[in-house]
């Protein structure tokens, strides 16, 4: 029988802990809800890089998230949350084009890593916002910023159960930019809770699935419902647990970019997933 797990809040993971996004604003956690267990999933600030004139520094900071984002790291030059790592950049001339040095940082100050990265550009046609040499830099950059990143990953890939191999599939029915954004927040979550999150189209016969819907109510005094739903499927396309989501949100507020409001949205749902994945497991045992 499918294990079904019921998570009306949908940001009630950091309720507690720092000021909410509207719309979610109006949710709260339970009184000692498990469901709480789960850290943040882990996100990426890009502050604005120094060394660089103007706009510039904004927009390669930008380029650099991005590029992140390509990489399947959560990053942002726009927003922070409290729980954010910080990616703090200087460019400089080498004379043979620019390089980037940078350290990732924790919400506390310390260094996490450090590292140095190039690109055959020149400084002024960084300064000039030129597309093209904004994007190289980053592309230089950001490997290695995600690479510290994945190295965080649990280390005995072999000792893993096929349980505990997951794909996360793309997330139909999403207003805005609602599909990509609850995608990589699912696959950062459920990375942070020690699954082995595959790459789409690579998954083994033997990997589960995590398949993402969300349902839009039309409007009403203001308002939409939103449901949204994740459904853990097996190897032959059996449906092993639900974990859905549901609120009532201000009309066409998430017809854009998400942001943080995917997150919270994970790192909420997470949880559910990882439950119906241990009832999985104790079934395989006969326990």
């Amino acid at each position: 029988m499918p294990y079904r797990i019921a998570a009306v809040a949908l940001v009630l993971l950091l309720a507690g802990c720092q000021p909410l996004p509207h719309p979610f604003e109006d949710d709260r956690p339970a009184p000692r809800a498990p469901i709480i267990s789960l850290r943040n999933a882990t996100s990426v600030a890009v502050a604005p890089v120094a060394g660089l004139d103007g706009d510039a520094r904004d927009q390669l900071a930008g380029a650099i998230a991005g590029a992140l984002v390509d990489l399947d790291v959560l990053a942002s030059a726009e927003s922070s949350s409290r729980g954010s790592l910080s990616l703090v950049g200087t460019a400089r001339s080498t004379g043979s084009g620019v390089a980037v040095d940078w350290r990732l940082v924790d919400p506390g100050g310390q260094a996490l890593g450090q590292g140095s990265d190039a690109a055959a550009v020149g400084l002024d046609s960084l300064n000039r916002g030129d597309a093209a040499a904004l994007k190289a830099l980053a592309l230089a950059t950001a490997p290695n910023v995600a690479k510290l990143l994945q190295d965080d990953a649990p280390a005995a890939q072999a000792e893993i159960a096929p349980l505990r191999e997951v794909v996360v599939l793309p997330v139909s029915g999403a207003p805005g930019n609602g599909g990509d954004a609850l995608k990589l927040a699912m696959t950062a979550a459920l990375t942070q809770a020690k699954l082995t999150v595959l790459p789409e189209k690579t998954g083994e016969a033997k990997t589960l699935s995590v398949v993402g819907s969300v349902t839009l109510d039309r409007p009403q005094n203001g308002q939409q419902h939103i449901a949204i739903t994740w459904a853990l499927m097996d190897p032959a396309g059996k449906q092993l647990g639900v974990v859905k989501q549901e609120n009532a949100v201000p009309q066409g507020s998430l017809d854009g970019r998400w942001g943080d409001v995917a997150n919270l949205v994970a790192a909420a749902a997470a949880p559910g997933i990882l439950a119906i994945i241990e009832k999985a497991e104790q079934v395989r045992s006969g326990t």
